[in-house]
């Protein structure tokens, strides 16, 4: 039956349903991370888009964060919109951090320059 349904599954193209991870899989939630920092390049495509930052940290070095956020279409429907940001953009980031320590978050707000806050994947408290 197992067989059936994967070959079934394969010619219909759904086997990408089982290979979407968990947040829990990727990103420690008990590390919550605030970041600010200027917009480097923005990868507005499917299934995550993402966002690169330049920060600076405590002692005024400059660090590349990469910040996943939702899939485009979610976050068009949460009202952030591919023109809404450009490169050279200050933004304030709240999510939780990668698992491997990597300068990588899973964003749930984004604070844009002109005060505005948009959820980024859930409006779940973590």
């Amino acid at each position: 039956m197992k067989i059936r349904l994967l070959v079934l599954s394969s010619l219909l193209g759904i086997t990408s349903v089982w290979g979407h991870h968990s947040l829990a899989a990727e990103y420690d939630t008990s590390k919550p991370v605030t970041i600010k920092g200027t917009i480097s390049s923005i990868d507005w495509r499917n299934p995550h888009a993402w966002v690169y930052l330049d920060v600076k940290n405590e002692s005024g070095a400059v660090e590349k964060w990469q910040v996943e956020l939702g899939s485009p279409n979610a976050m068009q429907r949460m009202g952030w919109h591919q023109k809404d940001a450009k490169v050279g953009d200050e933004l304030v980031v709240e999510g939780v951090m990668a698992r491997d320590g990597s300068k990588t978050c899973s964003s749930r707000n984004i604070k844009f320059p002109d005060g505005r806050i948009v959820y980024s994947q859930s409006q779940q408290k973590y």
